[in-house]
């Protein structure tokens, strides 16, 4: 990933068209201009692809997670003693695990293997501390998310991106797409303080494992909130990773618009006219 860009809007976020090549190295990709004004003052910008996929998340099964894991306090279970998980430490739907449940399935908006991927950043300074959310569905009902995860971006990203910071996740469960401007709002919620990692400077993948699961009945959501924090002098930020392969699906991802409650959710595709889906996603199983 080597160029950043910036959304229509001038409350979305910057981001860094890429594609990824066989060996998982990113390459470069094409620019787009600037513009200003905010969603409620400008015309929707209109997405460069139109998505052909249907908002139905993918639902690949795994032994637990491919990724390595981070710190978090208080409300998520310390992982930092545990070290860093193999990569390819996963399964597929017949080497699954259980957890006195039904099978472990991970639940994503975006393909397992991204072939174009694409890196989202808040405008500096404005933007620093609003969240990038997605909306997760599961395949099947009731349903108990004992993990979360997503991509962070550093030194290997574009511009300035900090993978290293400490940041929070809010977790939202609700009935519907879009998050609500205050989380006291949702059906449930909860929030976890990361802690920072200096050792991932390139970039971090960041999995938290739930201290109780988080059961979602017939027609709840899980939305996963990241906080976009800056550095102390607002000359970098956390970046999340997101992919263009789904052309971007509405009414799936969305950035906040403040650092604080009350959110002003817009859709990052509806809205905005990304044509990429964040990679948070979730793994759980059916009781």
């Amino acid at each position: 990933m080597t160029l950043r860009f910036i959304s229509t809007f001038s409350l979305v976020s910057l981001l860094a068209a890429c594609s990824t090549d066989g060996d998982g190295d990113d390459t470069l990709g094409s620019t787009s201009d600037a513009s200003t004004g905010s969603a409620s003052e400008s015309a929707t910008a209109t997405a460069t692809a139109t998505a052909t996929a249907t908002a139905t998340a993918t639902a690949t099964a795994t032994e637990g997670t491919d990724e390595s894991t981070t710190d978090a306090t208080d409300t998520a279970e310390d992982t930092s003693t545990a070290g860093e998980t193999d990569p390819s430490d996963t399964t597929s739907a017949d080497d699954s695990t259980s957890t006195g449940g039904g099978e472990v399935v991970e639940v994503r908006n975006t393909p397992e293997v991204c072939k174009a991927g694409e890196v989202v950043a808040p405008i500096l300074p404005d933007e620093a501390g609003h969240l990038a959310a997605t909306t997760l569905t599961p395949p099947s009902y009731p349903f108990e998310v004992t993990q979360v995860a997503y991509d962070l971006l550093g030194t290997d990203a574009p511009g300035a991106c900090d993978s290293t910071l400490a940041h929070r996740v809010e977790l939202y469960v609700i009935e519907g797409a879009a998050p609500p401007a205050d989380p006291a709002d949702a059906v449930s919620s909860l929030t976890i303080d990361v802690d920072a990692d200096e050792a991932a400077v390139e970039e971090r993948i960041v999995t938290l494992d739930l201290e109780a699961p988080i059961v979602l009945a017939e027609g709840q959501v899980l939305v996963v909130a990241v906080e976009m924090v800056g550095n102390d002098e607002l000359s970098a930020s956390a970046c999340v990773r997101a992919c263009r392969d789904t052309g971007g699906i509405a009414e799936l991802d969305w950035w906040s618009n403040a650092a604080a409650v009350p959110y002003a959710w817009a859709d990052m595709v509806g809205d905005f006219g990304f044509i990429s889906n964040f990679n948070h996603r979730m793994t759980g199983h059916t009781p």
